[in-house]
């Protein structure tokens, strides 16, 4: 009989950094391990606590990436525990406008321009108006496109400063507009952060289809998934059954899951939309898969 806790010993355990009063912050890529911790209960999504009672440093990161909207006080709907209160309704909107899917035409003028070289701006814009004008009924202008190419994206961009101050400047671009072009009752950072994911991960991702055509498209998103990692924050003191040699803290410990390293390794299309389930999973990941096979197709066939 195999002893599944000394097993799981001998694996590499997470790493962690601990700067007293300052950062707890633990790192994990191993796809056992991060099921493990999930499914523990013992993490949640960052809002889990108020902004105010969240870590210093991750309030401050995070006002200069596409996950929060520091003057509104908004986050995410992926960053929310699902006792929020809104976080049922904005799912189910986001749901229902993916829902309503792409054109064929959409297809071919994306494969035209990756055919024809296009330049990473151009296929940013036409990217952008393809997932996001349903929720504005217009056009993204160019200048939000352009800003969504500047919010920080990792922790080495953001101890810059003059990157980590354009982030903040994009990203209160972003949220202005949508402030004004939404309708009212629509949640703004959830549909800002969607013009950021698509000019940062999603134009990206088309070029490494174009590269690799005659692949399945899980084996090309597994191992070149467009999202690199997910947070949590600690609710329980835990060690996690001995993976770390002290608990974490309520609170104060982040946990980083390392999603695209666990997806290439075990070839699961959720670790590239999620943590290995199905369960919250990433609202656009049909839309995504359905629009690049697609793609592919079309490549294929010109």
């Amino acid at each position: 009989m195999v002893n599944t806790t000394s097993q799981r010993k001998s694996e590499s355990p997470p790493s962690r950094v601990k700067v007293p009063f300052l950062l707890d912050l633990v790192t994990v890529s191993n796809p056992d391990q991060i099921r493990q911790i999930e499914a523990s209960g013992d993490v949640d999504r960052l809002h889990a606590y108020p902004t105010k009672d969240l870590p210093l440093w991750v309030r401050l990161y995070f006002r200069s990436t596409k996950f929060y909207d520091q003057a509104r006080d908004l986050w995410f709907c992926p960053f929310e525990p699902t006792f929020e209160p809104s976080y049922v309704a904005r799912r189910t909107y986001l749901e229902e406008k993916t829902a309503e899917g792409y054109s064929q035409s959409d297809v071919q003028r994306v494969a035209h321009l990756l055919k024809t070289n296009a330049a990473d701006d151009v296929l940013a814009n036409e990217m952008v108006q393809i997932v996001n004008k349903r929720f504005f009924g217009t056009p993204v202008p160019a200048g939000i496109v352009e800003a969504a190419k500047h919010t920080v994206q990792e922790l080495t961009e953001a101890v810059v400063p003059p990157q980590y101050e354009k982030g903040v400047q994009s990203q209160t671009k972003i949220m202005n507009y949508c402030e004004h072009a939404l309708p009212k009752d629509v949640h703004v950072l959830d549909i800002g952060h969607n013009i950021g994911e698509v000019v940062q991960s999603t134009v990206g991702s088309l070029k490494v289809l174009y590269q690799n055509l005659e692949r399945p498209i899980e084996d090309i998103f597994t191992e070149y998934a467009p999202t690199t990692q997910t947070p949590r924050i600690a609710v329980r003191s835990s060690t996690f059954d001995g993976l770390l040699d002290s608990p974490i803290t309520p609170g104060e410990t982040v946990i980083i899951f390392k999603i695209a390293e666990a997806a290439a390794e075990t070839k699961n299309i959720w670790f590239t939309f999620g943590t290995g389930t199905s369960e919250r999973a990433c609202v656009f990941k049909d839309f995504f898969m359905s629009f690049m096979q697609d793609l592919q197709q079309a490549l294929r066939d010109e």
